[in-house]
């Protein structure tokens, strides 16, 4: 189970690509999303940078604007499988702040240099292991 918490984060960046669609499930590129997350240009994604990509994609998610993700929304987002393992509540419903701590938990385990920020290597390794 931590392989998968451990791959949040790379959901967390594929998810919030540009090519969202609730009906429609194209392909993730990991590498278009870090790009689009590092909006400073600097090649690394800090916790700034992705806690701003992580609230875009919660409120892009959110399709009828209820403050929560139901199942279907996390359907269109990638891995949704993992949101279901954390739902604590258990009320079948992610909050923001359930899924910012969902994302942010993995944070340092994907950060397997220990540098503090991102990689895209470190992004894409997690992204492969997951898709596997």
């Amino acid at each position: 189970m931590r392989t998968i918490k451990t791959l949040i984060l790379a959901a967390a960046l594929v998810a919030a690509g540009s090519a969202y669609a609730a009906d429609a499930s194209p392909k993730p590129d990991p590498r278009q999303a870090f790009k689009e997350t590092d909006t400073n240009g600097d090649g690394v994604i800090d916790h700034e940078e992705f806690h701003v990509r992580i609230v875009e994609v919660f409120y892009f998610a959110d399709v009828n604007k209820d403050g929560y993700l139901d199942e279907r929304e996390l359907k269109a987002l990638a891995f949704p499988e993992d949101f279901k393992e954390q739902d604590r509540d258990a009320n079948g419903r992610v909050s923001l702040r359930e899924f910012l701590r969902i994302r942010f938990a993995d944070f340092p385990k994907t950060d397997t240099d220990g540098d503090g920020v991102l990689s895209v290597d470190e992004i894409v390794a997690v992204y492969e292991g997951k898709s596997k």
